[in-house]
């Protein structure tokens, strides 16, 4: 049961990490022009980066234990969820964070904003993702 509490405790940090990126930093990047708007989310991302594929590698590392240490097909299932952030980032975000990466401010124009605001919707699949490890987790503990 510590583990699954320790999974659960990791997600909801990184569920409302991702749930704060979406519903508050990213509405107030849209108030920026588009060379300003980008130049926000490049100083962000690489910091968000590294907290965030922590937390969700962390989830699934507990939760991996948690099974192992108690069982439960939700330990699994909220383990899966966690891990999905990761595959979900490589597969379809991290393509968009390279192109953003890669402009520079200077150039940016409202295709870079259309790319923005497509990363924010890609990025509340993990805020998604995440509460469903939480839910999973959860469950798991009663």
């Amino acid at each position: 049961m510590e583990f699954t509490a320790l999974a659960l405790a990791v997600m909801a940090a990184f569920t409302g990490a991702a749930f704060y990126i979406n519903f508050v930093e990213h509405p107030a990047r849209r108030d920026f022009l588009d060379g300003d708007m980008l130049t926000q989310w490049q100083r962000s991302y690489p910091r968000a980066l590294k907290m965030q594929a922590s937390l969700a590698m962390a989830g699934f590392f507990f939760g991996l234990l948690a099974l192992f240490w108690s069982g439960g097909a939700l330990n699994l299932t909220g383990a899966l969820f966690s891990i999905a952030n990761w595959v979900v980032t490589y597969k379809w975000i991290m393509p968009i964070n390279k192109a953003l990466m890669t402009t520079a401010p200077e150039a940016a124009d409202a295709g870079t904003r259309a790319l923005l605001e497509k990363w924010n919707m890609l990025h509340g699949l993990r805020t998604g993702l995440g509460f469903l490890a939480v839910a999973c987790f959860f469950a798991a503990l009663h």
